[in-house]
């Protein structure tokens, strides 16, 4: 017999990542029409402290997380995003074949590892096509699946950030009818950094980049500079000599170096899709880091209104769980921006 308030009949879905002491959360109604904002239930963050795990399950537990679909998140250092030349194998087989291709560039065993497969660009006929080749450690899987398992929230699908991006920025492009144009996003964490080039919600082209921890001072104009020091009396040029007048605070940035090295690829992968936007992701300086790379980098830059694309993303921040603390409300939302990424989910795919 099927209860009628049964979880078959939940129609809500949880987006999860679990890792490295801290459970990130959004809970979300994805039954709504097309083109309205997607509707934020609940999100967060919570935190063990210390190594008691019993404990810190059972404060996830007490958040009284339910729906009917739970969706998780792979941590980056859990897979790898690989790009070879399509076999010429069936579709069936693409999986099968794709091990083989990849074997010389993964540091494990292929056998063990879980392989998912789809066409960079999507599945439209393609001079050259290629594959992108998601590789993840099947023990990291595994161990997730368990634990999510133990949290009662069985998983239904374990996703990618690089796809969570993409929907993120064919969301905002569709709000400004750029949708079937090549756009950036820029995703920008404490540690690291995810760019992904996409069109017509396909993606094409994604990058981990190290992130650059003076980029915020520098784009709101709170780097510290050290003071100029005469030089010594005495002091000659000599042509010929490496004299470089550029102190700290003119370094530039390797970040901003390594964006422009990708946008230039891009241009000539593909010039008849030029890029119309770089979209940033942040959960704080979003407008002032966006100026700057707008002016570094010549593209058409600007941060991404979270509040703008999902609805109710502010009074579900409320929730007594989430403190009021502007830094701590910033780490919470970027941990969870990956999250909301991966609430837009339409595609069948899994890993």
């Amino acid at each position: 017999m099927k209860w009628p308030w049964g979880k078959q009949n939940n129609k809500l879905r949880l987006c999860i990542r679990y890792g490295d002491g801290q459970f990130a959360y959004v809970l979300c109604d994805p039954q709504l029409a097309q083109g309205e904002p997607l509707r934020i239930l609940q999100w967060g963050t919570v935190r063990a402290d210390g190594d008691d795990t019993e404990t810190f399950h059972k404060a996830i537990r007490s958040l009284g997380l339910n729906a009917g679909e739970v969706l998780a998140l792979a941590e980056p250092g859990q897979y790898q995003t690989l790009k070879v030349d399509t076999p010429n194998v069936p579709n069936e087989e693409l999986k099968a074949a794709a091990r083989w291709q990849i074997k010389e560039m993964v540091d494990i065993h292929v056998d063990d590892l879980t392989l998912d497969v789809m066409h960079v660009g999507g599945d439209a006929p393609r001079t050259q096509r290629q594959l992108f080749v998601i590789a993840a450690r099947t023990s990291a899987i595994t161990e997730l699946s368990a634990t999510c398992q133990a949290l009662q929230m069985p998983v239904s699908v374990v996703d990618t950030w690089e796809c969570a991006l993409r929907n993120l920025q064919t969301r905002q492009a569709q709000s400004e009818q750029l949708e079937a144009r090549a756009t950036a996003a820029l995703l920008l964490q404490d540690g690291q950094c995810l760019l992904t080039i996409s069109a017509g919600g396909e993606l094409f082209y994604t990058r981990r980049l190290d992130a650059d921890p003076r980029l915020d001072a520098r784009a709101t104009g709170t780097l510290a500079t050290k003071p100029q020091v005469d030089e010594p009396l005495g002091f000659e040029y000599t042509p010929g000599a490496d004299f470089n007048p550029r102190h700290d605070d003119a370094e530039e940035s390797v970040l901003i170096i390594e964006l422009q090295r990708s946008i230039d690829l891009w241009e000539r992968s593909w010039p008849d899709l030029p890029l119309a936007r770089l979209y940033l992701l942040a959960a704080k300086n979003g407008d002032e880091v966006a100026a700057l790379l707008q002016r570094e980098l010549g593209l058409r830059t600007q941060a991404v209104n979270l509040g703008a694309l999902f609805s109710g993303l502010d009074s579900a921040a409320a929730n007594p769980a989430i403190t009021a603390n502007t830094d701590q409300q910033s780490a919470r939302l970027s941990a969870c921006i990956p999250l909301l990424g991966a609430a837009l989910r339409q595609e069948s795919r899994e890993l």
